[in-house]
């Protein structure tokens, strides 16, 4: 660290600078003759009227310091630290000026690094998580991103932390149990061995089917297919729509119907949207489809759901 030593005094319009002050600004030792206004000119434009400043007060017997930019006589900028101290005789000044830029650089660099290695980090989890309900859904890389960021924006968790556990889940599970593992087995070796590919039945999709029921006394919302992470955020937006329907109204329904399971992320979404209605002064209704069996459908936990009513749409 290059630091250099100067003085000056009020009365006097002359200063005084150290060979290492010369070579901060650039400059040959006896190059020029160092003035307040040649002091000046080579502080950034930005930090100048903080500079002068610290120049016009007295620090008194005490230390008065600072940081600004110097520009040097080059145009290089550098970023330095001041410090002045006055003495007892005439009022002279005597200061410090240490060249911080190095240190700078290192800690903006060591910054960036460490910014780089998090989002490189927290890039690999989510990953490895869009992976695994690429696998389990069939689906792009953009859908499965699409299941992350819904379900991040309706918990308010953070996408990096929401992938993280959803990994480590998995992770302590040991997987996605048997059947999947021995269907992977059965898939990666055929492509090892150029056999032919393992003929295995499509999931069956029942696709969520959305509608309003224009005819019912309140707004009434229709559902019908699978609710799962695929069909979330849809799910979440029409029920929305449903509770805006209903501010004149003071009630809406939703009617379950063709639902083979209700599971955690149907409970989930239906009750973040039963909490927004009742927070708005709109009483949400469930009825269950009274043809569904009983064995197929997972009954809520919350109370809301549970108390569904289940009579004939």
């Amino acid at each position: 660290m290059t630091v250099g030593r100067f003085s000056y005094s009020p009365s006097a319009p002359r200063w005084s600078w150290s060979d290492e002050m010369f070579t901060l600004h650039g400059m040959e030792p006896g190059d020029v003759v160092p003035t307040r206004l040649l002091f000046l000119s080579h502080v950034h434009p930005e930090d100048r009227p903080t500079v002068e400043q610290l120049l016009d007060s007295s620090p008194g017997t005490g230390v008065a310091g600072g940081e600004y930019r110097l520009v040097d006589l080059n145009g290089c900028t550098r970023n330095v630290i001041i410090a002045l101290t006055q003495t007892s005789e005439a009022g002279t000044v005597w200061g410090f000026l240490a060249d911080d830029t190095a240190r700078l650089r290192r800690a903006v660099a060591d910054g960036v690094n460490a910014e780089l290695q998090h989002a490189l980090e927290s890039h690999a989890v989510i990953d490895q998580a869009k992976g695994a309900l690429m696998l389990v859904y069939g689906v792009d890389d953009q859908a499965a991103f699409q299941m992350l960021r819904a379900a991040s924006q309706q918990h308010n968790i953070r996408l990096r932390t929401l992938a993280q556990r959803f990994v480590d889940a998995l992770q302590a599970a040991g997987g996605l149990g048997q059947q999947t593992r021995a269907a992977m087995d059965d898939l990666f070796m055929a492509l090892v061995t150029d056999a032919p590919l393992p003929s295995t039945p499509r999931a069956r999709r029942d696709p969520l089917q959305l509608s309003f029921d224009h005819r019912a006394p309140i707004p009434t919302l229709n559902v019908s297919g699978r609710v799962d992470l695929a069909s979330m955020e849809e799910f979440g937006v029409t029920l929305s729509s449903l509770i805006a329907a209903g501010r004149g109204h003071d009630a809406v329904m939703v009617r379950l119907r063709d639902v083979d399971r209700i599971g955690s992320v149907a409970r989930s979404v239906l009750e973040a949207a039963r909490r927004r209605s009742k927070s708005l002064g709109v009483t949400m209704g469930f009825r269950l489809d009274p043809e569904a069996e009983p064995s197929s459908i997972e009954r809520p936990a919350t109370k809301d759901l549970t108390g569904a009513a289940r009579t004939r749409p």
